[in-house]
């Protein structure tokens, strides 16, 4: 082994045995936020991600950053400051408002600016020429701290009659609003947090109150738990929800669902019906402005990407017995060489399954000896995730297939693949319409 090999491989020890295979980080996704495009900062992002082995969500539109931040739920956000304009807090702000990731600002600022940044909801605000160690571990700090809650995605915690928006700070009780000061919420979201585990009191009273253990400490907590527990309608002597473990501190009495905004199950009441419906008229648009099917689809493409939907996608056509690549994006240049045309005949392609079946297709986890070893192949080129194939339909003909990628293991829930069925079924009629071999 040569002197440079054995660097490499000392390295890549390393790496195995750094801080993310100490401490496994939620979902590996870092979101981005770099309006200003500052090339400079990208390298040294680049390599702190690689060292923590999570994954990267670049984000450039301010109009998308809410949706992007819903769908992907990231373990922590990074804003990148533009060097020539004076850092906005309203960006912050948006941030904040989808999503409970901890949030790092990364530029040079004043100190009453970066007070501006904190309140306006960044955990931290960082120079701009840090080393790329110490913005890693800062950056895993702040998500190990998160991870004591519920996941970043998070938006309600819900529990029966019980339900919590952890976003508007307010809570229902069998859908009546709960008048609970700010101290109550925090209690109760720490005990429901935790989902039934005992939470000592020294924790609650740090977590709440931001005291060090002591006897005053104790007493302010008894009172708390009392205020809380009485306008949740517990019995004192045979409580529902906040439960007292004798010489430990508390715990919550019911089971606890986390539920996040893009999975809600009631969309309508955090508007996620209409956002749905504008990104639905905007690929309408793209669509119609399209000269030839090729442009149509790479627009598509790029689209469902730079909106967060998701981090991949490819589009392919019926052309004869087989199915044609005609727009891809997020994929490498060795996906594209591989995929560049599917024949029909060969069952190992899930899109080939879709294109037959006329069903969407959901994948993970996959394998070279899966039901479609050459889907698996095409992954292994790629970064593993969830796979979703969706045929693309012109009136009772199915023309061509979308195929959608997730370098995250979490699936695609049905409020994601109702819109992409749409999009989808727009594609199709569109597509077919002038694509030069339209199926008969």
């Amino acid at each position: 082994m040569t002197t440079r090999d054995a660097a490499v491989d000392s390295r890549a020890r390393r790496s195995r045995t750094g801080a993310a295979s100490v401490f496994p980080v939620p979902s590996q996704r870092l979101a981005i936020v770099d309006l200003g495009l500052e090339l400079a900062a990208r390298p040294r992002i680049t390599a702190t991600t690689e060292r923590l082995s999570w994954g990267v969500l670049h984000l450039h539109d301010p109009d998308e950053l809410g949706w992007a931040l819903t769908v992907n739920r990231p373990a922590a956000v990074l804003v990148v400051l533009a060097t020539d304009l004076p850092p906005d807090p309203l960006v912050v702000e948006r941030v904040r408002r989808a999503t409970r990731a901890p949030i790092a600002v990364l530029g040079d600022v004043s100190g009453p600016q970066s007070v501006a940044l904190i309140s306006a909801g960044a955990d931290t605000v960082l120079p701009s020429g840090i080393r790329e160690e110490e913005l890693g571990a800062r950056l895993l700090a702040l998500v190990r701290r998160a991870a004591d809650g519920s996941d970043a995605g998070t938006r309600y915690l819900v529990s029966g009659p019980l339900r919590v928006d952890l976003w508007q700070r307010e809570a229902t009780l069998a859908e009546e609003p709960l008048p609970l000061t700010s101290t109550e919420f925090k209690l109760l979201v720490c005990l429901m947090e935790v989902n039934g585990k005992v939470v000592p009191v020294s924790r609650l009273v740090s977590r709440v109150w931001g005291w060090a253990g002591s006897d005053d400490g104790l007493n302010t907590l008894r009172i708390g738990v009392v205020r809380l527990r009485r306008k949740l309608g517990d019995d004192g002597h045979a409580p529902r929800f906040v439960l007292s473990v004798r010489g430990s501190g508390y715990r919550f009495g019911g089971e606890v669902t986390e539920v996040g905004t893009r999975e809600e199950e009631h969309p309508a009441e955090t508007g996620s019906d209409l956002l749905l419906a504008e990104r639905l008229a905007r690929r309408c648009e793209e669509l119609a402005s399209a000269a030839t099917a090729r442009d149509a689809a790479t627009l598509v493409t790029r689209a469902l990407v730079s909106e967060g939907t998701v981090d991949a996608v490819g589009l392919h056509l019926l052309k004869g017995d087989r199915l044609q690549l005609v727009a891809h994006h997020g994929f490498s240049a060795a996906w594209q060489e591989a995929a560049q045309e599917l024949r029909l005949a060969d069952s190992g392609f899930a899109a080939v399954r879709t294109l037959f079946a006329e069903e969407p297709l959901q994948l993970r986890r996959l394998s070279p000896r899966a039901a479609y070893p050459r889907t698996a192949a095409l992954a292994r080129v790629e970064l593993p995730g969830t796979y979703l194939f969706v045929p693309l339909r012109s009136g009772t003909n199915v023309v061509g297939t979308m195929g959608l990628h997730r370098h995250c293991s979490e699936p695609f829930g049905p409020l994601s693949i109702t819109y992409l069925k749409a999009v989808a079924a727009l594609c199709g009629v569109c597509l077919s319409a002038r694509w030069p071999n339209p199926p008969a």
